[in-house]
């Protein structure tokens, strides 16, 4: 084992956070974590983790879950193809691997969801497979460690500092040494304020050596502009039931449950938009859509404004699989992202507003 391997883990044997997910340890959880971890912070994720696999605690009881279930749980967490394709992973390994997950790379990739960070995270956690596991942290950390100045976000040099990572891992203890990768990213060498002085590796470390101010590190290139798109929700009531749908596979926010929406073309009323929208899901409007309020969310590509409507119905479409009414106090019982809560709020006079999430859901 390396000196730099040594001192990592044994500032992290110090200084690990007891997370839900490393108590109880099996790889199930370590799946479960990993997917709730994609493009969000621990915080944000320990509440849910605990919630998810106290309802389902096994692939079999994952598996069996209908998606509605499953998203339901997943409700306000945001990238919700993740809840989907965790549970056909669930689906595919009682199918194909007797309930067992694979504990290898290769096949880790099959299962629906897992690309080569997943694959390599939980492979290392779950099963101590010597393999390195590049997120954002790990990023971070590599690029000041080797003082790499090629843009982090370009494939090349993601490549590049995956195989410095892979270097890096031990034979024995793999596992902990990715977390600990994770968890130094996390608590020391942050983003913006470093603690250089408090890192267990920094006589490891070549930005620090050059004279690098860490902050300068990792480079990325400049994302490109969000998309601007407007649209309008019918907010459709009738007997005390509010109308949803379910957004469809290619779809913003697709799985889960929303208003009827309609995208407000170049010269169209965002009136019109609505009542089309109504229209669509089988609902003859008995008269004018009347405006309720504007609804701003940040997607990952696009920044989105909905304007609401109430939409009062003349004769309306019953149920079925892809459109429900649903009573207010029944809402939380499904798929609901926070954008839907937010054009509830706007839409239903006295419904609860939601605290802002300050997370971005995907695009």
């Amino acid at each position: 084992m390396t000196g730099f391997a040594r001192a990592l883990l044994r500032w992290f044997d110090a200084n690990r956070r007891d997370l839900p997910w490393r108590r109880q340890s099996s790889p199930y959880r370590t799946l479960v974590s990993e997917f709730m971890l994609q493009q969000t912070v621990v915080a944000t994720v320990e509440p849910y983790f605990e919630r998810f696999v106290a309802r389902f605690p096994d692939f079999a009881a994952l598996a069996a879950a209908r998606e509605d279930e499953v998203t339901a749980l997943w409700s306000g967490l945001g990238y919700y193809a993740r809840a989907r394709n965790l549970r056909r992973a669930a689906i595919a390994v009682v199918a194909d691997h007797g309930g067992v997950l694979p504990g290898d790379e290769e096949t880790l990739r099959t299962l629906p969801g897992i690309g080569p960070y997943t694959a390599a995270a939980v492979a290392a956690i779950a099963f101590d497979r010597r393999t390195f596991a590049l997120d954002g942290n790990g990023i971070r950390v590599l690029a000041r460690l080797y003082a790499v100045r090629q843009p982090a976000n370009l494939p090349a040099t993601r490549a590049e500092l995956r195989a410095l990572g892979q270097s890096l891992v031990p034979a024995a203890r793999a596992g902990d040494f990715n977390q600990a990768m994770m968890e130094l990213g996390a608590l020391v060498c942050a983003p913006k304020t470093p603690e250089c002085a408090a890192c267990p590796v920094r006589a490891h470390c070549a930005a620090l050596r050059l004279g690098i101010a860490p902050e300068e590190l990792p480079v990325k290139q400049p994302r490109a502009t969000r998309r601007p798109v407007a649209i309008a929700c019918a907010l459709v009531e009738r007997a005390g039931r509010v109308l949803l749908v379910r957004r469809q596979p290619g779809e913003l926010l697709a799985g889960t449950w929303a208003l009827p929406s309609a995208d407000i073309a170049d010269g169209m009323a965002a009136q019109d938009a609505a009542r089309a929208a109504a229209t669509a899901q089988g609902v003859v409007a008995s008269s004018a859509p009347v405006f309720r309020g504007r609804v701003r969310h940040i997607f990952t590509h696009r920044d989105l404004t909905a304007e609401v409507f109430s939409v009062a119905a003349a004769r309306a479409s019953a149920g079925d699989a892809e459109r429900r009414w649903v009573a207010r106090d029944e809402l939380a019982d499904l798929g609901v992202s926070s954008f839907t809560r937010k054009t509830l709020a706007a839409g239903l006079p006295g419904h609860a507003r939601q605290k802002r999430d300050k997370r971005h859901d995907p695009a």
